[in-house]
């Protein structure tokens, strides 16, 4: 039978063919190139596109020969034959990931596991990660252990859309010429594997985090493999072109690894390479005996090795993420190779016992417990049982998430409730330290939001679409306050300026002031490339359009922040600074008659301050952090030299009193990750904004 890019592809191949233990032996190879680079060279491969080629040549090249056969495969037989092959692996290490989530991770992690497992089993993981804005990283701390995942969603749908687009053209052509119906079919296989080449690279210009997900962008790369499947019967090379072509063909795909970065470049152009390496490495094999390459990869461990690899990509990254989470730093050769062992003993555990076992229809029961006649019987009941415990293995997969998300949005609409009654008597939050006489903290009191849910404590701006996204240069105008005030602020910058939205809302609309927000994703509001260096291109478009945007209202004020973390520039001295491109943008306002309130940045942690709590308590002396760690005993706004109608306001007295910022305040958390403010502390903080900006604003 024909070997496929994993144990799917090789089932779904719908003729037989010679097998191709060279091509084992590339999977083998590809994996180990994915796992390598994830484990120690912390970038992509290109042992993943090989892996869809290989799908397409040997599953897409399947179904064009039963086409060619007149005889198109039965989607009633295809998709059982497709789920027995990939699903128990996958049931199995979402369960073996859900297991290590509830024993090693905090549980603020968990809500997005949940959801992840829900779309890894459902095959649509690339599209929450695309969705999400979420670009293809290196595994580290707080990376996703099913992230991965994403490609065998990419490669489950096209393992299912691919089959109804042509046998949906069949079905048209049914009338037709047998020869023109089967031209149709390929001529499509052709034009589709075209037009998703084109769309990847005008995708990758525009978007390529997303386009890195895009199951529609990266579908050529499976086309091209079956449209390599329709050729490589009309290849005839000599044992010398072989060779050449073989050892041409591992060159590229090592060097794609080397010389490209693939989460940068990926499914553009660039992709061609490990691509064309991997067709080269095909069509080097097809002769009658194995030369060069193709004959190493054809060794007994290579091929072997090859047949675990589906598997194997499954749990390589888990653990990896696990053994990261346990050490809390990323692995070193040792551990990096203790890895790799775990993985590949959990590849042949689940090999053995659970693919190999449900695939066959050996599982649990075996033919020879029905007598006589009973053959078809006994593989019935084969089937019947493989069926039973795949349902089986998919309610324990689906059963804990679902309980954990049911949990939680009952933790969200109480969270709601309280959120809006704002009581300051039991939640004084920051008036229990800018006001300790009148606003006294209650023992016994729980903390709000929860740590679960202080990642999802945002300002209003961010659910009315008021920001910019992080890749996305244009720049998004949001009015609050009271409209036609005599007086209009600007609030711009980034998410640090974002966190005073609903403050300034509020303050907007108490005091009659006209409040306009353009706010981008990562990106402050600066002038010019000096102190720059860490924004990229979008961000500077936006800041020069959002520039032009202030110049035409002529606001009265602008609103943002003053200072950034020093370690962004690692040549600056001190925990922070006022950058130039600040200083230069405020100089520029001030001459076009705009005076400039901008606001002292909170600290940025080095930890997560929800996973602190979680893990340690919400009074514990870990989750406080000294203020010198961070910030600078004088603020570097009293530093520069004064601008006129430029005014600071500092809050470090309240979010750090004494030296010590703590991440609970007055029964508030503060902060809903390492450097973001919770809503609901804002909200605690109104009255002490209040008082510092309205004399400015007058």
């Amino acid at each position: 039978m024909a070997t496929a890019a994993d144990p799917a592809s090789r089932a779904v191949a719908a003729a037989p063919t010679p097998r191709r233990r060279d091509l084992d032996g590339l999977r083998a190879v590809a994996i180990l190139l994915v796992a390598i680079y994830h484990v120690w060279v912390h970038r992509v491969s290109g042992g993943v596109d090989v892996f869809l080629m290989l799908s397409g040549f040997f599953v897409g090249g399947g179904l064009l020969r039963s086409f060619a056969r007149g005889t198109p495969v039965s989607l009633r037989t295809y998709l059982p034959r497709l789920g027995r092959r990939l699903l128990p692996a996958l049931l199995v290490t979402l369960l073996g990931v859900l297991a290590a989530t509830l024993l090693i991770l905090p549980r603020t992690r968990w809500t997005d596991i949940s959801s992840e497992t829900l779309a890894s089993l459902f095959y649509v993981e690339n599209w929450r990660l695309a969705l999400s804005g979420q670009a293809y990283g290196a595994a580290d701390v707080g990376q996703s252990p099913l992230q991965h995942i994403w490609s065998l969603s990419v490669q489950g749908q096209l393992f299912v859309l691919v089959p109804v687009l042509l046998l949906s053209l069949w079905w048209i052509g049914r009338r037709w010429d047998p020869r023109v119906r089967l031209r149709l079919v390929r001529v499509a296989v052709v034009v589709v594997a075209a037009a998703s080449f084109l769309y990847a690279i005008v995708l990758v210009g525009v978007d390529q985090p997303f386009a890195y997900y895009d199951t529609f962008a990266r579908a050529w790369e499976y086309l091209a493999g079956t449209v390599l499947a329709l050729v490589v019967v009309k290849v005839s090379w000599s044992r010398t072109a072989r060779v050449v072509a073989g050892w041409l063909g591992l060159v590229l795909i090592l060097a794609a690894g080397v010389l490209l970065d693939g989460g940068a470049v990926f499914p553009g152009p660039l992709t061609l390479v490990p691509l064309a390496g991997a067709a080269l490495l095909i069509l080097a094999g097809t002769g009658p005996v194995q030369v060069g390459v193709s004959r190493l990869l054809a060794w007994t461990p290579f091929a072997r090795a090859g047949e675990y690899a589906y598997a194997f990509y499954l749990w390589h990254w888990p653990v990896l993420v696990f053994v990261i989470a346990i050490r809390d730093r990323p692995v070193g050769w040792l551990a990096g190779t203790g890895v790799l062992l775990v993985s590949a003993g959990l590849a042949w555990a689940t090999k053995r016992w659970v693919e190999d076992p449900l695939r066959d229809g050996s599982a649990v029961v075996a033919g020879r417990s029905v007598v006589s006649s009973g053959v078809r019987h006994g593989r019935v009941w084969r089937v019947a049982t493989g069926a039973i415990v795949i349902a089986a293995l998919v309610v324990g997969v689906v059963a804990g998430p679902t309980l954990w998300l049911g949990y939680l949005e009952s933790a969200r609409r109480t969270a709601a409730l309280t959120a809006e009654k704002n009581d300051l008597d039991v939640y004084p939050g920051a008036m229990a330290i800018a006001a300790p006489e009148e606003f006294r903290v209650l023992q016994g009191v729980r903390p709000v939001p929860i740590p679960l849910l202080a990642g999802e404590d945002l300002v209003g701006a961010t659910r009315d679409g008021c920001v910019s996204g992080a890749e996305d240069p244009r720049s998004i105008r949001c009015d609050y306050g009271e409209a036609g005030a005599a007086t209009t602020l600007i609030l711009a910058g980034g998410s640090h300026s974002e966190h005073w939205a609903d403050a300034l809302d509020t303050l907007g609309r108490q005091h009659g002031i006209h409040v306009v927000t353009y706010l981008k994703v990562g990106c402050a509001l600066s002038f010019g490339s000096s102190g720059t260096e860490y924004f990229n291109e979008s961000c500077r478009e936006w800041n020069s359009e959002v520039y032009e945007q202030i110049r035409q209202i002529s606001p009265d004020f602008v609103f943002t922040t003053a200072t950034r973390p020093a370690w962004m520039l690692p040549e600056r001295p001190g925990n922070e600074y006022v950058p130039d491109s600040y200083l230069e943008l405020w100089n520029q306002l001030v001459g076009e008659g705009i005076s400039v309130i901008a606001l002292r940045d909170n600290p940025w942690f080095d930890v997560s301050v929800p996973e602190c709590l979680e893990r340690y308590g919400m009074a514990a002396d870990e989750c406080n952090a000294l203020s010198t760690r961070f910030l600078d005993e004088t603020s570097p706004t009293d530093l520069i030299e004064p601008v006129a109608g430029v005014e600071f306001i500092d809050l470090t007295d309240v979010l750090c009193p004494e030296g010590v910022c703590a991440f609970v305040q007055g029964n508030r958390v503060v902060y809903r990750d390492s450097n973001h403010l919770t809503k609901s502390y804002v909200d605690s903080l109104l009255p002490v904004l209040e008082v510092r900006l309205l004399p400015l604003l007058s």
